[in-house]
Formats: C-alpha cells, sequence, structure tokens
C-alpha cells in the first residue's frame, strides 16, 4: 500500500541559485530563444512556490526572493509584459494577421500571469511588502490598472469558446481568461498592502487612498461580486482561480477574496495612520454606506473585526466627521518602472513588432520544435499537476500524499488511506497493471 509525497519540482540549491542571478528582462528580447529560456526558469520557481503552499511546506522561495531583494524584478515584468501586449502586440498582428499557432504568443501572456501569480503567493507575508521599497509604488499602479479594467470593463465574459474559432480568436479568449484572474490576484494584492498599512512608508499609504481611493474601488468590487457569477445553465458559480460551482451549504459562505477586501477596507478606513490621507467628504460618505447593507450578521460571524467597521459606518452616516483639512506634507515619490520602459522604448514599438512578428510568424517546423523543446520541461504535465491543490479520497481535506502503488488517488494522511484501502485495493492493482502493460 504505502504513500508517496510530491518531490521537488526544483532543488532548493537550484531555485536559490535562479533567484539569486534573476534580472529583469528586456522587451526587443520578447520572442527570442533568450526570452523563452528566462520564461521556463520563471515558471519553474512559481510552480515550485505553489507546492511549497499547497503542502505546507516551508516557503524557501519567498525567503529567497526576500533575501536577495528580487521582488521589484516581478513587478517590472508584469508592467513590462502588460505594456507590449499594450503597444507591440496589437500591431504585430495587424500587421500579419491571423497566427497559424498560438502556443508561443500564449507563453508571452502566460508570462504575467506567472509573475502576478508570485507576487501573490510571496506579498502575503509582512517581511516580504517590507523589502518592495519604491517598487511598491509601480505595484500599486499596475494592480489599481487591472481592477479598473475589471470594474469598468464594457466587454461581455465569455463563458466559452464557440466550436469554429480562429486562432486569433482563441488566443485573445485565453488573453481575456488570464487578465480576469491577474485581477482577481490583484485584489489580493491590495489587500495585502492594505492590512500591512502601519509598515508600509507614508508615500506608498498616500498613493493607495489619496491618489487611487482603493477604499472606494474596493466598495464597487463588494457591490458588483466579479467573482460570483450564474451560468447560462442558471447555476450559481464561483471564481477560486478557476470558475466552480458553488456548493448548497456554503452559498452564505465568504470566499477568499471578499475577505480579503472586507479586511483591507477595515485597515485603510480605522487605521488612524490612514485617517489624514483619507478625508471623508460627501461622495465618500454615499459610497462607504453602501457597505452597511452588506455587513449583516452572516458576515459578521464569520469575520468578527468587522463589527467595528459597522460601528464606524454607522457613526458615519449619523455624525459625519468635520475633518476637511489638507493631508500632511510628504515627499511625493513618483513611480519609475513603467515610465522608464516607455521612455527606453520611445518611438520603437513598430520596429519591435516587426522584428518580433518575424519570430511568433516563423513557421518552419525546426524553428517551432526549438523552442518547444525549451518550454517542455516547464510545461512538464507531471510537474504541472503537482502544484494543483488535491483533496483526500475518503474526507476531502486538502491531500499531500498520494499512493505509492498505484500514484492516482491522494490522501491527507496515513489514517485515511487505511480506512479506504478495502475500497481503493481492487482499483489500485488495475491501475498498477494498466500502467505495468504500457510501460
Amino acid at each position: 500500500m504505502g504513500e508517496e509525497s510530491v518531490e521537488f519540482i526544483l532543488p532548493p540549491w537550484e531555485a536559490e541559485a535562479l533567484i539569486e542571478n534573476l534580472k529583469p528582462s528586456s522587451l526587443d528580447d520578447i520572442g527570442t530563444k533568450k526570452w523563452f529560456e528566462y520564461h521556463q526558469k520563471l515558471m519553474l520557481l512559481h510552480q515550485q512556490s505553489i507546492l511549497e503552499i499547497s503542502t505546507l511546506r516551508e516557503e524557501a522561495i519567498k525567503e529567497c526572493f526576500v533575501n536577495f531583494q528580487k521582488i521589484p524584478i516581478l513587478i517590472y515584468e508584469a508592467i513590462q509584459i502588460s505594456l507590449w501586449k499594450e503597444k507591440v502586440f496589437p500591431v504585430m498582428i495587424g500587421a500579419n494577421g491571423e497566427p497559424s499557432n498560438t502556443f508561443m504568443l500564449y507563453s508571452v501572456f502566460y508570462h504575467e500571469s506567472i509573475v502576478v501569480s508570485l507576487l501573490e503567493n510571496v506579498l502575503f507575508h509582512s517581511d516580504s511588502v517590507e523589502t518592495l521599497e519604491d517598487s511598491a509604488l509601480d505595484l500599486i499602479d499596475y494592480s489599481v490598472g487591472n481592477l479598473t479594467d475589471l470594474i469598468f470593463s464594457k466587454e461581455e465574459f465569455q463563458a466559452s469558446l464557440p466550436e469554429n474559432a480562429t486562432c486569433l480568436e482563441e488566443l485573445i479568449f485565453k488573453r481575456g481568461e488570464m487578465e480576469f484572474d491577474i485581477a482577481m490576484k490583484s485584489i489580493s494584492i491590495l489587500a495585502y498592502l492594505a492590512g500591512f498599512a502601519e509598515s508600509l512608508p507614508l508615500a506608498v499609504v498616500k498613493r493607495l487612498l489619496s491618489t487611487h481611493d482603493v477604499p472606494y474601488l474596493m466598495t464597487m468590487l463588494i457591490e458588483n461580486r466579479p467573482w460570483r457569477k450564474i451560468n447560462g445553465e442558471g447555476v450559481d458559480m464561483i471564481y477560486m482561480s478557476s470558475w466552480e460551482k458553488v456548493k448548497e451549504n456554503e452559498r452564505d459562505k465568504i470566499c477568499k477574496i471578499e475577505g480579503q477586501i472586507w479586511i483591507g477596507l477595515r485597515e485603510l478606513l480605522l487605521n488612524p495612520k490612514c485617517a489624514p490621507y483619507y478625508p471623508i467628504n460627501e461622495f465618500r460618505i454615499a459610497e462607504l454606506s453602501k457597505l452597511q447593507k452588506h455587513l449583516h450578521e452572516r458576515v459578521l460571524d464569520q469575520i468578527a473585526p468587522l463589527i467595528d467597521l459597522r460601528r464606524w459606518l454607522g457613526y458615519l452616516t449619523l455624525s459625519p466627521p468635520g475633518n476637511t483639512s489638507n493631508p500632511p506634507i510628504s515627499v511625493e515619490i513618483i513611480p519609475q518602472i513603467r515610465s522608464s520602459i516607455l521612455e527606453k522604448y520611445k518611438k520603437k514599438w513598430k520596429r519591435i513588432a516587426k522584428s518580433q512578428g518575424e519570430l511568433f510568424y516563423n513557421n518552419d517546423i525546426n524553428h517551432v520544435k526549438s523552442y518547444a523543446e525549451i518550454l517542455s520541461a516547464a510545461y512538464d504535465v507531471d510537474k504541472m499537476v503537482a502544484t494543483v491543490a488535491r483533496h483526500c479520497a475518503l474526507c476531502s481535506e486538502i491531500a499531500t500524499k498520494k499512493c505509492s502503488k498505484c500514484k492516482s488517488i491522494w490522501y491527507c494522511g496515513r489514517e485515511c488511506q487505511v480506512k479506504d484501502w478495502p475500497g481503493h485495493k481492487n482499483k489500485c492493482e488495475e491501475i498498477s497493471k494498466s500502467e505495468g502493460n504500457m510501460d
């Protein structure tokens, strides 16, 4: 019978060396073998990070990013790809038309998704946030941009592609799916920053409150709840890294994203450090008051600290604060990453689109095969499966071990595996024989 744990995606020494030597990529290298090799490294680091979190191991990837102060590189990569999508991709498509394959272009979109997911993983911890320094301003601007697109976008969300979709339509659909996921992760990132407001520099707090009015954006998210939807069949769905059916006994349960928003709102609105940068005017009273109807007993039972927020909102409507003074003077720090990339490639976008088009639209079989080989290790199915959260076959809790014989059934531990063995035994032998025949 026995049990087997998931191995490392990357050995610890290799992961540490990769992060220590990590440098930002160059936008004009996108599409080259050099860039795809860089993308492969980040994919493997991302997979290892997820594996560490899902199996409750020590988060060595996070520690390396903190110790070597490499988190700003992830922010740079996310902003750089967002600019590539804005400035290069449309020109390339306009000049070359329908691509014959999508995996190379898909990898560029996926690159942004990877680095934002890594950011979400590492910024869960306060020591990570403290190492951001000025790059926190760029991260706030980037995340707020994603939230704004999510809230105010007029595009209809597509549940699925039509059967006769072209390669380009498929690519745009996949990009939309990834951008929605990135927006969800951006919510988490802003919520983490808000939760650690006490340790943030004043310039960062000011960026959250005075420049972008993040409490207002969070209020709109609570109102709109983009992580919940009714599908075409009338089924209530919730977004948990992918769309899942809401279980009947969990309809009133607050999901992770919503809980993060509530905690972030509480910190931004009740923290004395934040108050000077968020004067309450009539518009803010009107918008924040909308939160009251959502703070019912079922929510307060799940997040007890929100009782203070509900009390504060009650005072707000009954006796609005009279503080209309200007916020304290602080040194204005300007975000640098996006502006530096724009300045570096100013008036070069068309040239870059032309040269990269020659790479992405090259249909020579050897060219495509050489790129596929670079990504094969990172897209290894066994490794990617290992990073997906598994549930115990008996009790449905998070599973970290699998049957060592058939390697198909997962368990949370020895006790459940022993209990399930009488029912699993015959299936285990069938799977093992089948695998043996295939070998």
